[in-house]
């Protein structure tokens, strides 16, 4: 009797270990689980099924543009013949703002140096405070450093006449370190959403200090008085999480925008890794202003005053508050 009984648990055992081998052989890839090294062909296919999440993957275009792709990748002798055929798929399934990055382009990535934020009081001791606020595309330990600067700042300069809001240049990135220096001057509540080609729609929200879109980051929380005015410059460089600040800001009574259109990568990206560390940057959801109703993703955000001279008619504007 034991004998059967071990003979019957050696058994189930086989069968459960097959069935985990076979379900780690068919899904793994999507968990970056890979249990034997993929063709360049595979490879391909592993990279359009996950573009299949793309916000335009339901257009036609997407289709067509996956059976192409599909044709070409029959002739990749390696992972790299693949790269420009799958950034051709990426474009119609993700739109502009999607992109693949190699590892090569990810270490030299990692390796640039952060740049902080910049901030002073207006020479002519007007009590204007000025924020540069820089992209962000590096780690937690830099993202308090980061934000620490601008918080350090903002809780010295509480009386201030009024702030002027930098996002010029400003390409994006992590979107946490730039909403969380920035949580003095904000509502706690809803601030963005993500609205994604199914229709359905994600809130990023910020209490307390800790805001929980980008990577999601907790800082000190205090408040600025609610009634500062709060000008924000743009240009056709202040892109991605970079025109997400602008958002977060929009449709608020004491903020108003200077300067000229957005670079129109208002969209929620996420990342998909493949067998060798190349990345799929997929765009998945549009941004989305919630004060304002305002949905936009490829198209520019248009400033509150069209100007070539956004510093002299912001420090102006907040002057005659």
């Amino acid at each position: 009797m034991k004998r059967k009984i071990l003979i019957f648990s050696a058994a189930l055992l086989a069968v459960v270990l097959a069935l985990l081998l076979a379900f780690l052989l068919l899904y793994g890839p999507n968990f970056g689980i890979y249990l034997r090294k993929p063709s360049p062909q595979a490879y391909g296919e592993r990279a359009l099924a996950f573009m299949e999440n793309g916000y335009y993957s339901s257009a036609e275009e997407w289709r067509e543009a996956k059976a192409t792709a599909q044709d070409a990748l029959r002739a990749a002798q390696s992972y790299e013949d693949t790269w420009p055929i799958l950034r051709e798929a990426l474009s119609a399934a993700g739109g502009k703002h999607s992109r693949l990055v190699t590892p090569a382009e990810e270490e030299e990535a990692r390796e640039a140096s952060i740049s902080l934020p910049l901030v002073s009081t207006d020479s002519m001791e007007s009590g204007i405070v000025t924020l540069v606020i820089p992209e962000f595309t590096q780690g937690a330990e830099q993202a308090q450093e980061y934000t620490q600067i601008v918080l350090s700042w903002l809780r010295e300069h509480q009386d201030a006449a009024g702030v002027i809001l930098d996002l010029r240049a400003n390409r994006g990135g992590d979107l946490a370190p730039m909403i969380c220096a920035l949580s003095p001057l904000l509502p706690d509540g809803p601030l963005l959403g993500t609205r994604y080609a199914s229709g359905q729609m994600n809130t990023m929200t910020l209490a307390n200090g800790a805001f929980s879109g980008g990577s999601g980051m907790t800082v000190e929380s205090f408040k600025m008085p609610e009634t500062i005015p709060i000008a924000i410059l743009t240009d056709e460089w202040t892109g991605s999480s970079g025109e997400a600040v602008l958002l977060a800001f929009r449709g608020l009574e004491n903020v108003r925008s200077f300067g000229s259109p957005t670079a129109g990568y208002a969209s929620t990206n996420t990342i998909f890794r493949l067998y060798d560390g190349t990345q799929i940057v997929l765009t998945i959801g549009a941004d989305v202003a919630l004060r304002t109703g305002e949905v936009f993703c490829e198209e520019p955000i248009p400033p509150d005053v069209l100007t070539d001279s956004p510093e002299r008619e912001a420090a102006a504007w907040i002057r005659s508050r």
